[in-house]
């Protein structure tokens, strides 16, 4: 059980709750499918694992990442070491069209 106190806890940003929203009434199981394992792996090791994940910059001395769920969408969260938390901030867009 020692194991199980390492996890970090999750919460979410109105704004990845309304990301989550757009998936669902656009039917993309998969998409939908890829965040919950993504989320599950980032429960336990926030910064390493699939989806390449990146520390952002430009976000001063929060510490804000990333993880691709596919070529148009990426996760974006936030660590909070102390706390053991990771924040979901957004799961929409962020890569630009070019």
């Amino acid at each position: 059980m020692e194991e199980e106190e390492k996890n970090y806890i999750t919460s979410y940003s109105d704004e990845y709750l309304k990301d989550i929203k757009k998936f669902s009434k656009g039917g993309n199981q998969q998409i939908l499918a890829k965040i919950a394992t993504l989320l599950k792996e980032l429960r336990i090791t926030p910064k390493k694992g699939t989806g390449k994940p990146e520390a952002l910059k430009g976000y001063g001395e929060r510490e804000v990442w990333s993880r691709r769920i596919n070529d148009k969408h990426r996760l974006i969260y936030e660590i909070f070491e102390e706390e053991k938390e990771v924040k979901i901030l957004t799961a929409f867009g962020h890569y630009d069209d070019k």
